[in-house]
């Protein structure tokens, strides 16, 4: 997900060819697992990774794409393709599809992992501008090349992803399956992306609706369902009208809202917050995978998970944030970072008829402090905080408007409530 509060970085990249091979290996010893540091922004994870040895590049790590997509590159830095060919790409928007250069004959090196023969798309216009969005530099998205190889264990709380020979490591996944904190799902991979079943409660005294969702790890909220997939999938009354993505073809317009339960084999997520996108952005979706929606980073988070496309099957293990409440952006401000890395928040948008829009605060302005404290020594994740979490009903802000500064006092409400 895009990390503006509810936004999606939906990337609904397929394979360009659904016959090419791949081939990774380990540097070393396959005896050992392989340790990957990443980082945290708004439920997404970023690793670095290298293409065709080029300096390391930052990815959003996303079990929603095919092929490895790179949307930008640093300045200066150049990565040399081969065989390439111009294609075509459409995903989740409103828009047209937008065009990419594919090369099939690339290396891409994460850590101690390298893969030769790796698929590569290059966007010829940067469409997702993930760095204004995520308060560092992002230069793309990488998922099932790294799914497809190994067995992935990722691990929120540590912000570390370990990778396994799936071979060598077959008997230790085979234990965990029967211990009493690990539980074990049947995944459906289709068209490289995951697929599991859930069952959603829409208000009390209603019966329980299975659904198949897409796990997506570049989604930060916690479920997106499609209206029109299932009859028992309809917009709560009370809702919020957002934009809450942006994918290959544009923005995700569409509501927020809750329902009463959300169940994941044997865990319950009550009262959980849904994003409905818009049937018009996701038109091109219902055809992907059959699919009522996806599974996101809020849900992802709370575990500690093991991905074993080859056998078919996820682990989960709660963590300890597994019973933290499913929150949303009350304040109605979303901000960018125009320089990556450095901390100026710039107000990129500002939701209708929320606390910030009644109070003036408009696009453009610049976040100087929140409740006192100098935005200038907040990272990107705590100024997303103090609008997507609040302790109090109230919050202090001070932006500057050109060279004008005002301070703002925004009464803070939570309006989503479950259907009676």
């Amino acid at each position: 997900m895009l990390a503006l509060g509810e936004r999606t970085a939906w990337a609904q990249v397929a394979s360009a060819d659904t016959t090419h091979h791949e081939d990774f290996e380990i540097v070393g010893s396959k005896n050992r697992r392989i340790t990957i540091p990443f980082e945290v922004a708004n439920n997404l994870i970023i690793l670095e990774a290298s293409v065709n040895g080029s300096r390391p590049l930052k990815f959003i790590l996303d079990t929603g794409v095919g092929s490895t997509l790179i949307t930008s590159l640093p300045i200066e830095e150049e990565i040399y393709l081969t065989h390439t060919r111009i294609v075509s790409l459409s995903g989740l928007g409103e828009g047209e599809p937008v065009e990419a250069f594919y090369s099939d004959t690339n290396q891409l090196r994460i850590g101690n992992v390298v893969g030769q023969n790796v698929e590569i798309l290059f966007l010829k216009e940067d469409v997702f501008k993930l760095s204004l969005f995520m308060g560092t530099s992002v230069h793309g998205i990488i998922g099932y090349d790294l799914f497809n190889n190994f067995a992935v264990e990722v691990n929120y709380i540590t912000k570390k992803l370990y990778l396994y020979d799936v071979d060598v490591f077959d008997a230790k996944f085979e234990r965990l399956a029967k211990h009493r904190w690990w539980h074990k799902y049947p995944i459906i991979l289709q068209d490289k992306k995951p697929y599991i079943h859930v069952k959603l409660k829409h208000k009390k005294g209603v019966a329980y609706e299975n659904l198949r969702l897409l796990i997506d790890s570049g989604s930060s909220n916690a479920f997106s369902l499609y209206e029109g997939t299932d009859d028992a999938i309809t917009i709560p009354k009370v809702n919020i009208n957002t934009l809450i993505g942006v994918g290959l073809s544009g923005n995700v317009n569409g509501f927020l809202g809750r329902v009463q339960e959300m169940q994941l084999g044997d865990f319950t997520f009550e009262k959980p917050v849904i994003a409905y996108p818009d049937s018009h952005a996701i038109r091109k979706a219902f055809s992907l995978g059959e699919r009522n929606g996806s599974l996101g980073g809020e849900i992802l988070r709370r575990f500690k998970m093991i991905f074993n496309y080859q056998k078919g099957y996820v682990l989960m293990r709660k963590n300890q944030s597994y019973k933290s409440r499913f929150d949303y952006n009350i304040s109605g401000i979303e901000v960018n970072t125009p320089i990556p890395d450095f901390p100026l928040y710039v107000v990129s948008q500002i939701r209708p008829g929320s606390p910030a829009d009644e109070k003036g605060i408009e696009k453009g302005d610049i976040i100087k402090r929140i409740n006192g404290d100098p935005s200038a020594r907040m990272k990107f994740n705590e100024v997303l905080s103090y609008f997507q979490k609040h302790k109090t009903s109230h919050l202090k802000i001070e932006v500057q408007r050109d060279s004008v500064y005002t301070i703002y006092r925004l009464k803070l409400r939570n309006s989503l409530v479950v259907d009676k």
